[in-house]
């Protein structure tokens, strides 16, 4: 039985004492929003654990994190086996004595027709985004309750809006919202509170490693648009810093941009209009090719041609190249992406 393998960091200098003394563990935290959550809390005086499953990505983002003074420690750990989620908190509590903030952060996206995708591709958005967070919560409840903690979601507004090919993602983010929110009902009186966060589109470089089907160029090049449209999306730096603010004081639910605020409000005044708009929005995605194929999104990347589509695209593939997205070295099977 595989157990999680650490890589303890040196302690550094803080460079905050806004949250001194307190412990954040991130999941997801070696890249992508993940990481630049780390950067923040540990920016604000926070010892930070951050757990993922490459063990390359998670030594070179705790290497990151320390020489920027941050007190950081890795952890490789799959959150969809329960063996070692269940030991992981252990693991943090064994370094830093205690832990008073659970991110729930890590997650898998695919992207396609749902006709190409196969009822594993959603059990697996499932294992990873809902039944993973869950067994974290659960391992994790006693020191959280302990040190009167906090527990951050990260959902989506997937979880609210049913966007077009991104099905599994969408169900399992939708799960993981009513897990959220049920969570913040049933910890009454417990001292823990549960802070769920919806993101709207961000620009965090999660096309690189996410997986795309059926045409996955063109599925690609839509994704990648949307998601680094500047009034559209909202940068990773910026989501991480309102977080932690709604983090330190305690909020239990923040939306992240106007986009999504807007498309919140509009699925519950107008469901049947959001709806139809989706309809619409699905009769102008890729259409399924006579022969559909699979690809990770870095694949594609290199795949896909297109001056305009590069320009547009920039302020991502700057994030995904900022926030540790590319790997060093070739990948040959795209297993999903952090946010």
């Amino acid at each position: 039985m595989r157990g999680p393998t650490t890589f303890p960091a040196p302690p550094a200098r803080r460079r905050s004492r806004r949250m001194d003394g307190e412990v954040v563990l991130v999941t997801g935290g070696s890249r992508g929003l993940g990481l630049r959550l780390a950067h923040e809390f540990g920016g604000r005086g926070a010892s930070v654990a951050i757990c993922a499953r490459g063990r390359e990505r998670l030594t070179r983002a705790v290497a990151e994190l320390t020489s920027q003074g941050i007190d950081a420690q890795g952890v490789v750990c799959d959150v969809t086996v329960p063996e070692e989620v269940e030991v992981l908190p252990e693991e943090v509590v064994a370094r830093f004595g205690r832990l008073d903030v659970l991110v729930l952060n890590a997650g898998i996206m695919r992207v396609g027709p749902w006709e190409t995708l196969t009822e594993e591709h959603f059990a697996q958005a499932l294992d990873s985004m809902f039944l993973g967070p869950l067994r974290l919560v659960r391992a994790a409840f006693d020191p959280l309750r302990e040190s009167g903690g906090r527990i951050v979601t990260i959902t989506s507004i997937g979880a609210y809006l049913s966007v077009p090919h991104l099905m599994p993602y969408t169900v399992a983010k939708h799960a993981e919202a009513a897990l959220s929110e049920s969570l913040a009902a049933e910890s009454a009186g417990t001292g823990v509170r549960v802070t769920t966060v919806v993101p709207g589109l961000m620009r965090t470089g999660s096309h690189r490693g996410a997986v795309f089907d059926g045409s996955p160029e063109r599925e690609y090049a839509w994704f990648a648009l949307l998601a680094g449209l500047p009034l559209l999306s909202v940068g990773a730096g910026r989501a991480a810093r309102r977080i932690a603010d709604a983090v330190e004081r305690r909020r239990g639910f923040l939306v992240l941009t106007p986009a999504a605020r807007l498309g919140m409000a509009a699925h519950g005044l107008a469901p049947g209009l959001v709806q139809a708009s989706m309809r619409l929005m699905g009769r102008v995605w890729p259409d399924i090719p006579s022969e559909p194929r699979e690809l990770p999104g870095s694949e594609a990347a290199r795949s896909l041609k297109g001056r305009a589509v590069g320009v547009v695209t920039f302020l991502n593939e700057r994030a995904a190249h900022r926030l540790n997205q590319v790997s060093r070295t070739r990948q040959t099977r795209g297993v999903g992406a952090r946010r």
